[in-house]
């Protein structure tokens, strides 16, 4: 704001404010914004109108999974499992051919219980093609695994990470054979078993932890269960009371 003096002739008149700001504009106009920036205006800028807040411009992300390529000349190790399966109200042995992620050979190594007798090396291309022919005379016999491409790729997978290339590649060498590990059958393994879940199977939660009252619901019961037990000797007791009366009468009676 400035003060400035008016003259009408000689004349001084008074003092007034006179207000030095620009006049309204009528139209602002909002500059485009370029695509690098990530925002776009929210509506065409007109006359008198004004520019609306940016916002990010929506932008479509496309993610593709693929699996990793795996050669046929890669590494993967293949077990025979001692499984059992359920005919006539018992057990029959069977060996079954599984592929072996490079974690599951690590914890063979490392001594783990494990179902698995023989475990051999081979190329991801003859396990994949079940060239009978590359694995030992006692794999040859045995029927593959359920699903046994889908967990043979995902198995080689695991052979390709930098760990297992300088860490496990040792274990069983490619083309040779090992049986030295801690074999058990004390968990069989049952292909065809059905297994049917009941209340049973549920996991006993700690009293120390209990987060569901049940010490409260335990204590109540109780407490109802021994007041039941004492109302029922209360009864008990008048009624040989009361027969004691009634006997003694009637010795009374018939003095």
């Amino acid at each position: 704001m400035s003060a400035t003096i008016l003259r009408h002739g000689s004349a001084k008149l008074p003092r007034r404010t006179v207000s030095t700001y620009p006049r309204p504009i009528n139209a602002i106009i909002c500059s485009a914004v370029t695509s690098r920036s990530g925002y776009v205006p929210l509506s065409r800028v007109t006359t008198g109108q004004t520019c609306g807040r940016l916002r990010p411009a929506r932008r479509v992300v496309r993610v593709m999974a693929y699996a990793a390529e795996v050669s046929d000349d890669a590494y993967i190790c293949l077990g025979l499992a001692q499984c059992f399966r359920k005919a006539g109200g018992g057990l029959e042995p069977v060996l079954v051919v599984e592929p072996l992620s490079a974690s599951s050979l690590e914890c063979l190594a490392n001594g783990a219980r494990t179902s698995y007798k023989l475990v051999t090396g081979v190329s991801f291309g003859d396990a994949l093609h079940r060239n009978r022919d590359a694995l030992p005379d006692a794999f040859r016999d045995a029927p593959f695994c359920e699903n046994y491409e889908f967990r043979c790729e995902a198995a080689a997978r695991t052979w390709q990470r930098p760990h297992a290339q300088d860490n496990l590649m040792d274990i069983v060498p490619l083309g040779k054979i090992r049986s030295n590990f801690n074999f058990s059958l004390e968990d069989k393994r049952i292909l065809n078993m059905d297994n049917i879940v009941n209340d049973s199977d549920n996991i006993k939660q700690d009293m120390s932890i209990d987060v569901y009252g049940r010490k409260k619901a335990e204590d109540l019961k109780a407490k109802q269960a021994t007041e039941v037990a004492a109302a029922k000797a209360a009864e008990e007791a008048r009624a040989i009371k009361k027969q004691k009366e009634e006997d003694d009468l009637d010795a009374l009676l018939l003095a």
